[in-house]
């Protein structure tokens, strides 16, 4: 039986924009503690395992973590992803979710395993064919994990939703180790990835004491069922893209050079992407509680817009002009071949962050066929560029994938408008100041690196330009661009103690 009440799944609204920015700041507030915690842990395992791990283990967990994500894309996520756009004061029925995904589950898992066979018989992919059948089980871990994900963002409870990532990002990071230590080579990359869910189902099948009654009702699930099916056609779009492009650079790399690829894409994405994703995820359960296309919506989402990009950027600039002391650094002097990819990897990962972080926005106001054009046109220019520049190199391919992200923010902005989502002036007062200050603070780290002794470490060498570069990256924001940046302020945690830092009071 559901131990869930209904009545306690209707939530209050979220009527206007100080009672957005209050349950905002809550939720980044946990979602920041918990990116530190998960970025120290993994910055420490990331230094031990890059020097235990050949480059071909990475190489194959960059390709097995494209083949997993696709199958996710088609899992029951999308559906379940239907009881947050569900409004205030309506009823969410679990059951029917739960039942359903239960089927559809079951499907992915025997699609994965047929795939893996399928590989058996080709030279190239057979070493990848037992690590997918194990990773199979994902599919069914997944089910109760992301169940209980929902249901915790459902009710905005973000303490407890934090703490069951930590503990399972924890316990991953441990196996992850642990398995390293001991030469088990892409094993122990990703069948960790197994451990990390696991404390969202003993959260729902043990401490919450819910339990699936297997009831199903088709014309309560059919508006979920629409919804899932309009997602799935736009993610189609992502998922072509992203096959086609992991198996052609598979193919025209081989797994190493795939490896020293995927090691300039990973910083890439730990400094631009990651924020980005994170923000998503603890903002958009608040935004689709705002009322869409409202004087609210518009002013959460330009802030939404408008911090993203004045983080990415400037950690975008400075990622790539101290490249090299910095994959010195993390990786070590088996991987400077991943140098010269950095700076196009930082531009392309910085665009693709806003791009992500607009398309948010549109999904959130409810037009998920609005964003089909964005799919489309970001799966259009991967396939273009792996005709048209892979052929010229990495870097090339690279470049070309910038341009495509810029022109992907600049489709789903022009959707936005369209769904009075934001308001017009928006992408230049999230783009303009950010750019302007990197810079300032570019021209003055570079000064003061040419300063530096020639036979300074590169550790100190890449801090020393990180401090001076944000110093004064926040200077000139505060010097030229003081009303944007106290609207920014206003809306973080411990707001009043920063603006007296920066003097905004």
């Amino acid at each position: 039986m559901d131990t869930t009440s209904e009545a306690a799944l209707v939530q209050p609204a979220v009527a206007g924009g100080t009672e957005f920015g209050r349950r905002a700041k809550l939720a980044i507030a946990w979602a920041t503690g918990l990116q530190f915690f998960r970025d120290v842990i993994q910055f420490g395992l990331m230094l031990v395992l890059v020097r235990l791990l050949p480059a071909d283990a990475y190489g194959q967990f960059g390709f097995l973590t494209t083949l997993l994500t696709f199958f996710t894309w088609y899992s029951f996520r999308e559906f379940l992803n239907y009881t947050l756009q569900v409004r205030d004061g309506a009823v969410v029925h679990y059951q029917d979710h739960f039942t359903a995904g239960a089927v559809i589950q079951a499907a992915i898992v025997l699609l994965v395993n047929g795939l893996a066979l399928v590989f058996r018989a080709f030279p190239d992919y057979a070493p990848v064919a037992p690590v997918l059948h194990v990773m199979s089980l994902l599919f069914v871990i997944d089910l109760p994990a992301e169940f209980r994900t929902r249901m915790l963002e459902r009710m905005l409870d973000w303490r407890r939703l934090r703490v069951l990532q930590a503990v399972g990002f924890l316990g991953g990071a441990a196996l992850s180790l642990g398995m390293a230590l001991a030469g088990a080579g892409v094993w122990s990359l990703i069948l960790p990835t197994l451990v990390v869910p696991l404390p969202f189902v003993y959260d729902l099948f043990v401490r919450e004491g819910w339990r699936p009654t297997w009831a199903f009702s088709w014309e309560r699930f059919q508006p979920a069922w629409k919804f899932g099916l309009a997602r799935l056609v736009t993610l189609s779009l992502v998922a072509v893209a992203a096959l086609a492009e992991s198996f052609t650079l598979a193919g025209a790399l081989g797994f190493a050079a795939l490896g020293i690829f995927g090691r300039a894409i990973g910083l890439a994405q730990l400094l631009c992407g990651r924020l980005a994703g994170l923000l998503a995820l603890a903002i958009y359960p608040v935004l689709t509680r705002v009322t869409p296309a409202s004087p609210e919506f518009r002013r959460a989402s330009g802030l939404y817009l408008r911090g993203v990009a004045w983080t990415v950027i400037p950690g975008a600039a400075l990622a790539s002009v101290i490249a090299d002391p910095l994959v010195r650094t993390l990786y070590g002097a088996k991987w400077l071949d991943a140098i010269p990819l950095v700076p196009w990897a930082m531009v392309g990962a910085a665009f693709a962050a806003l791009a992500q972080t607009a398309y948010t926005v549109l999904l959130a106001s409810g037009h998920q066929r609005a964003c089909v054009f964005t799919d489309a046109w970001r799966t259009a220019g991967i396939l273009g560029a792996l005709v048209l520049a892979l052929p010229n190199g990495p870097a090339a391919y690279l470049a070309t994938l910038s341009a495509v992200h810029v022109g992907g923010l600049l489709v789903t902005t022009v959707l936005l408008w369209r769904a009075r989502a934001i308001a017009e002036p928006v992408l230049l007062e999230a783009l303009a100041p950010a750019m302007v200050s990197s810079v300032v603070a570019l021209i003055t780290a570079g000064s003061a690196r040419s300063a530096m002794p020639l036979d300074l470490h590169p550790l100190p060498e890449a801090g020393l330009a990180a401090a001076i570069f944000g110093v004064v990256y926040l200077a000139a924001l505060r010097v030229l661009f003081r009303r944007p940046l106290s609207e920014i302020v206003a809306e973080l945690p411990h707001a009043t103690r920063m603006s007296r830092v920066l003097r905004l009071a």
